[in-house]
């Protein structure tokens, strides 16, 4: 018999999870029901509809009549905890998207719920499941590159004042009830590929590296509560530098690129290169190379390893353990400013698309490239003089947002 999936959130990422369940390997899964309070918004509602599946407003009244083998929940960031646990509590495994939740508070109660509940917890960071990843963390593991000694990625997304008023939460610090969202580019959007320098760090297959500190610049163009542009700089507790620069405020699209050095060979990576594929590469001084193939292939893989551990109980690539540290890195990088820093008026741009208008600041995309190849934040640059450098947070035992609770 085919397990049961239920599915949170339908709009946004969640046409993803439509796709794959509706239309791939539905001799493994079925979807059996969609909670989402606005299925009007719903991508694939005529397909849902003549299948029959039902909508319900939220989760206690699909649990109300149904008890699904596995939830799927691709709901905003402030729902991620409270949705988890009650999954677990009527006896329900859980994939969550990322990020894990808002607040590394949040996050142990999550983990306390899985610990004393049945069921289990997986968080969708679906390179952790790739089989590129896996393999790649298996050579860092087995020692074959050799120490790892610096870790860099940069990905820049511009978004559109559409994309921040696309819902209630998008950019936002708190919601009107005070909840913490912390929705921002590096939290978010691009949270997979901070979160996957962390995670191929990691000295198993289920953990992360450990962390010692986080300094963070943050800025903004969009008229948001957040951030929409960031600058990390991130010490594991084994000492490696972890570099990361991200935004929605450039005018080009830069994919994610990323150079992971080792004592003894370069990864490198640029989705930039080719519109087919991009792989892995590991490049050593002999001129050898290793390739690892691609980070994309099998998305929904994160999906189908999830319904086969409810027949295995075989450990998950990416749980709530493996992705604790990337929430625990972006509340420490949120602490790390004074406050969020606006960039200068002179540079603010307008690029108007359609029925959208796109903020963009002139240099942006520049001034984080040339950070990025120097390994500095744009403080240290010596090209601008609006940067402001943050404070070096303490992350060994980092345990709440905010550090002096309000």
């Amino acid at each position: 018999m085919p397990h049961t999936i239920a599915l949170v959130g339908a709009g946004g990422y969640g046409s993803y999870y439509l796709n794959e369940l509706l239309f791939n390997h539905q001799d493994r899964a079925r979807l059996v029901g969609v909670v989402d309070p606005f299925p009007e918004r719903c991508r694939y509602l005529d397909e849902l509809n003549a299948a029959q599946i039902p909508f319900y407003p939220d989760l206690q009244d699909l649990f109300a009549v149904q008890a699904p083998d596995l939830v799927c929940i691709a709901s905003p960031i402030h729902l991620h905890r409270p949705q988890t646990i009650v999954s677990l509590e009527h006896g329900v495994s859980v994939l969550c998207e990322k990020p894990l939740c808002a607040t590394i508070q949040d996050s142990r109660r999550m983990a306390e719920a899985e610990q004393r509940l049945p069921g289990f917890v997986a968080i969708g960071y679906q390179w952790s499941f790739s089989a590129a990843i896996q393999a790649l963390k298996r050579d860092i593991m087995s020692g074959e590159l050799g120490r790892p000694l610096r870790l860099k990625s940069r990905v820049y997304w511009p978004r559109t004042d559409a994309y921040f008023a696309r819902n209630r939460w998008a950019g936002r610090i708190q919601a009107d009830d005070g909840t913490w969202i912390l929705d921002s580019p590096a939290h978010n959007a691009t949270a997979h590929y901070l979160h996957n320098m962390l995670y191929v760090l990691g000295p198993t297959r289920e953990t992360s590296a450990s962390l010692k500190d986080v300094q963070a610049e943050l800025y903004r163009a969009n008229p948001i509560e957040n951030y929409d542009t960031a600058a990390l700089r991130v010490h594991t507790a084994d000492g490696v530098e972890i570099l990361f620069y991200t935004t929605h405020s450039t005018e080009h699209n830069i994919d994610p690129i990323f150079d992971y050095e080792f004592e003894r060979a370069t990864v490198r990576y640029d989705s930039n290169q080719s519109r087919d594929r991009a792989d892995i590469v590991a490049h050593f001084p002999d001129g050898r190379t290793k390739n690892y193939g691609s980070p994309f292939d099998n998305p929904g893989g994160k999906i189908w390893q999830c319904v086969e551990a409810l027949d295995t109980h075989a450990p998950l690539p990416c749980g709530i353990e493996a992705a604790t540290p990337q929430l625990r890195c972006l509340n420490g990088a949120q602490e790390s400013p004074t406050a969020i820093q606006d960039f200068p008026d002179s540079l603010r741009r307008t690029l108007h698309q359609s029925d959208e208008r796109l903020i963009y600041i002139e240099g942006l995309e520049d001034l984080l490239t040339h950070c990025y190849d120097t390994h500095l934040l744009p403080s240290e640059s010596g090209s601008t003089d609006w940067a402001a450098a943050g404070r070096i947070i303490d992350l060994s035992s980092y345990d709440h947002f905010p550090s002096h609770p309000q």
